[in-house]
Order: structure tokens, then C-alpha cells, then sequence
């Protein structure tokens, strides 16, 4: 049973008449009427007779009208709802990312996106390492990536600025103070565990600065190891859009300060949806700092 030979028993019984429904389709009426005669055979039953007064629907033909309706109406609202993906008015995107960025850059972007699409869902999924995201991407899960930069990578990728890491401890400092090599030898460490993408990022700090951070405690998340800090365990290095604006004096710069650069990627060039939170993303005011706008010195992490 093909949608076609349905289509087609629709149109002669709306039109009254085999000639009538072969003109509305644009088909020839013997064509038409042999699709309605296969139909009928597959079936094993009459659907429609002719009689002095018209076509009419046999027994069977009444059972099988309401089903063929409900079948081509569903295959229609079908191809509607992929018309409304492909033009970018409806779906899901799902976002991969690493779970800092989840929780310190991406929020603003769920709000402005509900606001503009209300009816397309975002959807986010989180790693603790930036390679399980980029294997991820690479395995065709989700349909853009947001996070540091891949390296080498393939597919599109679009800069979204730079992210500072900060040391976060208990004692109060002024804004914008920094600490050197030497202090950040002598303090108590809350690192991370393997798993977690900031350890790589404490490694790289400290072997660009030239000293061995000593552990007191290991966590695999931002927020322990943050709330460590603050408790007075020892200092932590956390992305500075984690902290919260009553914290912020509670930070220190590293060095010359330690930055990160976060873009938007995918496998292949991403779907249409997709691409307009992309845009979204480089549109708006992120917590990030722009690549013309990092100190003299920076470290990229």
C-alpha cells in the first residue's frame, strides 16, 4: 500500500468522480483509476461503486476512509515538522560542552535563545573533560560543541573569546592584585582530579610558571573545589565566571594572568538551527574577554 493509491482514494471521493479527481491531481484517468483497483486487490475488498447517483463508499470503503485520512494527515504534519527544522523555526539543539562553561558562560545564552525560539528546546549536555567532548563531537552526538579550543579540528570553528582562570582563597585581597611563582609554590592546593578537564589546565599554569603545586585535597568539580577554598582548605584555580559577585574579592590573578579560549565547533557545518545559536553565542555579551583585550604577557591555557 503506497501514500499515493490513499492520496488518490481521497481525491475521488472529496471530487465525486474518477475524472474529476484525475484532473485535481493532474493524472491521467486511467492511471488513477488503476492505483484505485491495486489498492482495492491489496486490500481484498471494494471501497468504492458507481451508481445512478454517484460514487459511493461501500462497507468497507467507510471502515478505510477515516484511516486514510488520519494516515495522510499525520504524513503531512510529518514533513511540516522537518520544513520547521530544516528553516530553523522549530527542534532541538543539543549543545555539548564541558560542565564550567555549562554553568559560567552558557546561562545567558538559555535565556536570549528561549526569548527569540521559544519553541525550539536547548538541550545541554556536559563533560568533565574537554577530550570526551571532542570525542563526542567527532562521534556525531549533538549539534554544536561549545568549550576549548580543539586542536587540530576539521570542522567549523568560531571564537567566542578567552576565559581567565583565577586563584580563589579566604582571605580577601584587593581587586586585581596577582600572585607570583613563589606564592603559589608555598600554598596549600585544591587540585582536581584527572578526569576533570582543570587539571590539565593546573598543570599547564605550573609548568609555565615554574613550580609544583603541593595538594591537600583533589575534587572532580568547580563548585568543591571553590567551596573548599573559601572554607580556608587552601587555594583553588577556577574560571572567573564561576565565582559569584560576592566572591570576587576572595580572587587573585595569576601572573600576568592565565586565559583560556572558548569556541563554538562542530563535525560538519551545523544544521540551521543550530547555526543561528551559534550566532547568538558571538552576538552577546559573554563573561569572556576579547582576544584584542588580553594583558601583555597573557598565559593561554
Amino acid at each position: 500500500m503506497r501514500l499515493r493509491q490513499l492520496e488518490y482514494f481521497l481525491a475521488v471521493w472529496e471530487s465525486g468522480s474518477f475524472s474529476a479527481a484525475a484532473a485535481r491531481l493532474y493524472v491521467s484517468q486511467p492511471s488513477l483509476s488503476q492505483q484505485i483497483r491495486l489498492l482495492e486487490k491489496e486490500l481484498g475488498a471494494v471501497l468504492l461503486e458507481r451508481g445512478r447517483h454517484g460514487l459511493a463508499l461501500t462497507p468497507a470503503g467507510r471502515v478505510f476512509l477515516p484511516q486514510a485520512q488520519r494516515v495522510l494527515r499525520a504524513t503531512e504534519e510529518a514533513a511540516e515538522a522537518v520544513q520547521q527544522v530544516v528553516e530553523g523555526r522549530s527542534g532541538d539543539v543539543h549543545v555539548l560542552t564541558v560542565r564550567s562553561v555549562a554553568s559560567g558562560i552558557l546561562p545567558p545564552s538559555a535565556v536570549r535563545w528561549h526569548a527569540l525560539f521559544p519553541t525550539a528546546v536547548l538541550r545541554v549536555h556536559d563533560f568533565s573533560h574537554r577530550r570526551a567532548l571532542e570525542d563526542a563531537v567527532r562521534s556525531g552526538q549533538g549539534d554544536i560543541a561549545v568549550g576549548p579550543r580543539p586542536d587540530p579540528w576539521d570542522g567549523p570553528v568560531v571564537s567566542l573569546g578567552y576565559e581567565e582562570m583565577v586563584l580563589v582563597g579566604p582571605a580577601r585581597r584587593d581587586a586585581g592584585s596577582s600572585v607570583g611563582p613563589e606564592e603559589l609554590a608555598a600554598a596549600d592546593w585544591i587540585l582536581y582530579e584527572p578526569e576533570q578537564g582543570m587539571s590539565e589546565i593546573a598543570d599547564r599554569i605550573a609548568t609555565s610558571l615554574g613550580f609544583t603545586p603541593r595538594a591537600v585535597a583533589r575534587t572532580g568539580q568547580v563548585t568543591a573545589a571553590l567551596l573548599f577554598a573559601m572554607e580556608g582548605l587552601g587555594v583553588a584555580l577556577v574560571p572567573n565566571n564561576v565565582v559569584p559577585g560576592g566572591w570576587i574579592q576572595h580572587t587573585r590573578r595569576i601572573g600576568p594572568g592565565a586565559y583560556r579560549e572558548i569556541v563554538a565547533y562542530s563535525r560538519s557545518a551545523p544544521t540551521q538551527l543550530a547555526q543561528r545559536y551559534r550566532d547568538l553565542l558571538v552576538t552577546l555579551e559573554l563573561p569572556l574577554t576579547g582576544a584584542g583585550d588580553l594583558p601583555a604577557g597573557a598565559l593561554r591555557c
